[in-house]
């Protein structure tokens, strides 16, 4: 026969493993149900952000040839490849491009967030540095194609 007392002491036990496991539960029950409302990127979304990824592919590769079709029509029209290349000089090495936030301005403009890495290539005080930036860039849809808007301050 079972006493009173352990099934007092049985039930205080799955009592306070209770308080402690339904906040847990809890959590995990919540982050589940946001992570199924959270909106699958658009085909639209997917479409720029590859677009994004090969320019800056060809830019680490400084295949320019390759980075300037990525470049707005009217731009092309304007600057020759050789002066695009000349855009670039030599003094940073570009290591790795990610697409991050992608903000949409109506159906036929974004600005794209790049997280960059990169390194200098003049030595700083006797050594390379390696470094990172967030580069803000605009794009536009013309003709069922996105293209990068180049800015003065750089890629």
């Amino acid at each position: 026969m079972i006493g009173l007392g352990l099934v007092i002491d049985v039930f205080e036990v799955v009592v306070n493993s209770w308080r402690l496991l339904f906040p847990l539960l809890l959590v995990v029950g919540l982050a589940w149900a946001a992570a199924d409302t959270m909106p699958a990127p658009t085909e639209r979304e997917q479409a720029l952000r590859q677009r994004v990824h090969e320019r800056w592919e060809a830019l680490i590769r400084k295949d320019w040839a390759a980075a300037y079709r990525f470049e707005v029509p009217v731009f092309r029209a304007a600057y020759s490849l050789d002066q695009y290349q000349r855009r670039f000089g030599k003094d940073v090495v570009w290591e790795a491009a990610t697409v991050g936030q992608v903000l949409f301005e109506g159906d036929e403009v974004a600005t794209v967030y790049v997280n960059m890495q990169y390194q200098l290539a003049k030595l700083i005080a006797g050594e390379a540095r390696r470094m990172s930036s967030l580069v803000t860039e605009k794009w536009i849809r013309s003709d069922d194609q996105w293209w990068h808007v180049p800015s003065n301050q750089g890629p």
